[in-house]
């Protein structure tokens, strides 16, 4: 039985650096869009989740969506009280609908 990997491109490639949201085409590397964070947000950590057709980013203590196509801010929630830490992001789609999963299979050879 020999491993093989299916690498599968991902639809999407997006990160957060220095309060901008920015989406990357897997192809080129090339930026599609590039998303300054509303409000001031320290330069930090993010949790990045994409669920159809959004963004969810949650940074500093608010959650943020936007539109995966142009990255419009579709809405902000501050999630006011409850402090300024890392927010964790999680839809219940989970993380393969989008076609970005990297995935092992074993193959066997007939001999």
């Amino acid at each position: 039985m020999r491993p093989t990997i299916n690498l599968k491109l991902p639809q999407a490639i997006v990160l957060f650096l220095n309060g901008r949201i920015v989406r990357v085409d897997p192809l080129t590397g090339q930026t599609l869009w590039l998303t300054r964070v509303p409000g001031r947000f320290a330069p930090g950590y993010s949790t990045i989740s994409i669920d159809g057709d959004m963004v969810l980013v949650g940074t500093n203590g608010h959650l943020i969506a936007l539109d995966i196509e142009d990255g419009r801010v579709l809405w902000v929630n501050e999630l006011k009280g409850l402090g300024y830490g890392l927010v964790n992001v999680v839809t219940d789609r989970g993380t393969i609908d989008n076609g970005s999963v990297v995935a092992a299979e074993c193959a066997s050879s007939s001999s």
